[in-house]
């Protein structure tokens, strides 16, 4: 819109000036016939719109030419006394400003049409750079940026002119000195395309990008520009640590899976020797004895609670869903707990809430870990709240579990649900992981909000019913691949 009313603004400029100098060139014509009444010819002035209009209007400047060759015949041949001789040199005159405006109409309209075909070329080519997703630079010999498409400007919100004509290794680096292991040398010596991957660290992130330089040829064999195309691998390096990472979990899954039947076994016998041990000792008034075994059997039961984490990391075990109340699954979990003196408790279980379709053994097993979880975060004591709720607009129930203990700091929030990491002296690390992997098979999602020594407070979201959820996500997917 801007282009056009500027356009527009320019063609009544130039209109007015040639409009000027055309009845100038008639002032001059009458001044010189009417006034002065003798052969004083200005006809040299008489160009000057010629060419204006034809450099700006192309062939047209022939009516312009015409229009002031008939008026200098005209007012010169017959308000002076008809002269054939004088007839013929201002027909001449006439002639020679039709050829004059006709030649310069010619040349300045093919210019026109080769500076239009360039704009044209110029952009088509702003049109394709633009089509392409990966940001693409044009480097001269000196390593300037001569152009740069879209996906740059707009991934970088950047204007183009803080780009074109800057060095490369000014913008990306920094640096006022090309880098030592430039690539861009060898495309400009030997004419061949190189490939190289370069890691940027940003401020609050890593980005990996694929960069290919390419030649690009004069008609000749010289090269005179490099075009570089820049790729956003990040998120293929992502997912190849994170293949890497499930191949190496998927190891320990099957070794841990193997050693785990085999401690079973002893920690078995240990568990019932220590039984038995009790029974016979029951009598005896040795209380050191029997704390003693008090102590084996609660590291027995440790042992056997990380062995069965670890075989449930290891089986890909499909929910055997029914309909439940997740009310009794919170209750048995606290049973299963042993809660300190030191904590205090609060329920908040709310009845009344809508039975929800799911697997009622693996519930359990999510709230027993993160009870112990927020038991284990309180070895001074503090306050634990259990609560469950329903959330009507998005169709789940809530289970909540707080705590005041230490807290998780922010740097390991992002880890906490992942395999074998872990803070504390004792435990693998696989606890957060199993309630993941068992939200998730009901469609459900889990989430933490802490704060270092205020507390953790852990939030899992099960659907009413996941099948109904599973259905509408994968019409919504099916929707979009139609679009």
């Amino acid at each position: 819109m801007i282009n056009n009313k500027l356009g527009a603004k320019l063609e009544k400029r130039k209109a007015l000036i040639l409009s000027i100098a055309i009845l100038a060139c008639i002032i001059l014509d009458g001044y010189a016939v009417y006034i002065v009444g003798k052969e004083i010819v200005y006809t040299h002035y008489f160009y000057i719109p010629i060419i204006l209009a034809g450099l700006w209007y192309h062939k047209k400047a022939v009516y312009v030419a015409i229009f002031l060759g008939a008026l200098h015949v005209i007012t010169t041949s017959f308000s002076l006394g008809f002269d054939a001789l004088m007839f013929l040199e201002c027909i001449q005159r006439a002639v020679m400003f039709i050829a004059v405006a006709y030649v310069i109409g010619l040349v300045s309209e093919k210019r026109a049409k080769a500076e239009e075909g360039l704009r044209k070329e110029r952009d088509r080519s702003q049109q394709i750079l633009g089509t392409i997703g990966e940001a693409v630079y044009i480097f001269d010999p000196d390593l300037t940026i001569t152009e740069v498409n879209r996906t740059h400007l707009e991934t970088f919100d950047v204007n183009r002119e803080e780009v074109v004509g800057r060095k490369c290794y000014e913008l990306f680096f920094g640096r006022k000195e090309r880098c030592r292991d430039c690539p861009i040398a060898d495309v400009f010596e030997k004419g061949a395309c190189v490939r190289v991957e370069r890691k940027i660290v940003l401020p609050d992130a890593e980005k990996y990008f694929d960069v290919i330089f390419c030649p690009l040829f004069d008609n000749g064999s010289t090269v005179t520009e490099a075009i570089c195309d820049v790729r956003d691998i990040t998120g293929r390096k992502e997912m190849e640590k994170k293949l890497a990472r499930s191949e190496r979990l998927a190891t320990i899954g099957e070794f841990s899976s193997g050693m785990a039947h085999e401690l079973r076994q002893p920690l078995g016998v240990i568990n019932n020797s220590v039984y038995y041990i009790g029974t016979k000792l029951k009598d005896i008034a040795q209380e050191k004895v029997k704390r003693h075994l008090a102590i084996l059997e609660k590291e027995v039961k440790h042992a056997n609670r990380l062995i069965s984490d670890l075989l449930d990391f290891a089986r890909v075990d499909e929910p055997e869903f029914k309909d439940c109340n997740v009310n009794p699954a919170v209750e048995e979990a606290l049973f299963s707990v042993e809660i300190p003196p030191n904590i205090k408790l609060k329920k908040a279980l709310k009845e009344g809430i809508p039975m929800v379709h799911a697997d009622i053994y693996q519930i359990q097993r999510i709230c027993v870990n993160l009870i112990s979880n927020a038991v284990s975060a309180m070895p001074e004591g503090g306050y634990l709240e259990i609560k469950t709720d329903e959330d009507k607009k998005e169709a789940c129930i809530e289970i909540s579990i707080a705590d005041t203990g230490e807290g998780i700091p922010k740097e390991n929030i992002e880890q906490a649900f992942e395999p074998f990491f872990t803070t504390k002296a004792r435990g693998i690390g696989l606890g957060l992981s199993l309630c993941k992997k068992y939200v998730e098979a009901h469609g459900g999602i889990i989430y933490v909000e802490s704060e270092v020594d205020k507390g953790s407070t852990f939030t899992v979201k099960l659907p009413i019913n996941p099948f109904l959820l599973k259905k509408k996500n994968t019409a919504e997917k099916q929707k979009i691949d139609l679009r």
